[in-house]
């Protein structure tokens, strides 16, 4: 499925990816999937999925697994960097990241203990306290991050404090702005779920059933973004005052696949149907 997304969307390398969970309940049954997706055009493509078996968060040996795999089909070259949210944050975790020929962009929590520049341990805030609220601070210098040498780049939020910190393991001035691209997966999950795909309305609660009906959506959401695309470049979408389109090209392209689908006895639905499924089987 990962070869099949990267085929029918053209996505050049190499890819930001982002990883991220969603999950919701049936009955009293956790249902947790942890998704890796290539970042592209404002949203993110799943290319990888996992059901974690549990509820909470992910574990090192489960994100590894998910990033092993994607590096086994297509090699780590094909990667520009990974941006993660706090959740994916442990020493054995970067550990192995930085063994790894990967680059990363990764928010940690405002109480992450670091080196300062006295050699004293303190909760990471207290090295951008002194900026500005919206003012980002690159730190030229390695700073040692659960005993690993990495960047840290930040900026206070909001005046009451709430900061951003990010770190990575070379020096990049770009860095708040990268990380900035993990929301892209946020856009995806709400597509999948409630603002599309209605996915947690699901009754599967078996683990292998569950994985194939994501990849049937991720099909669907795939085959509509581009549908989405074909349909913006014979007309491009209206932009309202505030610079932003007016749907999304996804939703653009699902709304015209469900007219499609919904009045299939009209003979020119019949032909829009076999205009749409040669963009899957072009590839």
């Amino acid at each position: 499925m990962a070869r099949f997304v990267v085929r029918l969307l053209g996505v050049p390398g190499p890819w930001v990816l982002t990883v991220d969970r969603t999950d919701w309940y049936v009955g009293e049954t956790p249902l947790n999937v942890m998704m890796l997706g290539i970042v592209y055009r404002g949203v993110a493509f799943p290319m990888l999925w996992m059901i974690l078996e549990k509820k909470g968060c992910s574990d090192t040996e489960e994100r590894i697994a998910l990033i092993e795999e994607l590096g086994r089909v297509f090699g780590y070259s094909a990667i520009r960097y990974l941006c993660a949210d706090r959740e994916f944050i442990g020493k054995e975790w970067f550990s192995w990241l930085r063994s790894q020929p990967l680059d990363f962009r990764i928010h940690v929590r405002e109480n992450t203990k670091v080196m300062n520049g006295r050699g004293q341990l303190v909760q990471v805030w207290r090295l951008f306290r002194s900026q500005r609220t919206g003012h980002a601070l690159v730190i030229p210098w390695m700073r040692s991050v659960w005993g690993l040498p990495l960047f840290l780049t930040g900026l206070r939020r909001l005046p009451s404090g709430e900061y951003v910190i990010v770190v990575a393991p070379r020096a990049t001035a770009t860095a708040l702005d990268d990380y900035a691209r993990r929301w892209e997966i946020e856009t995806l999950f709400g597509c999948l779920k409630s603002r599309g795909m209605r996915l947690e309305e699901t009754h599967l609660v078996h683990p292998e059933r569950l994985k194939k009906l994501i990849a049937l959506l991720v099909l669907a959401f795939c085959w509509a973004h581009v549908i989405g695309e074909l349909l913006t470049r014979q007309q491009p979408l209206k932009i309202k005052r505030h610079g932003r389109l007016a749907k999304s090209i996804f939703r653009h392209g699902f709304d015209h696949l469900r007219r499609i689908l919904c009045n299939l006895m009209r003979i020119a639905q019949q032909v829009a149907f076999r205009q749409v499924i040669k963009l899957l089987s072009c590839t």
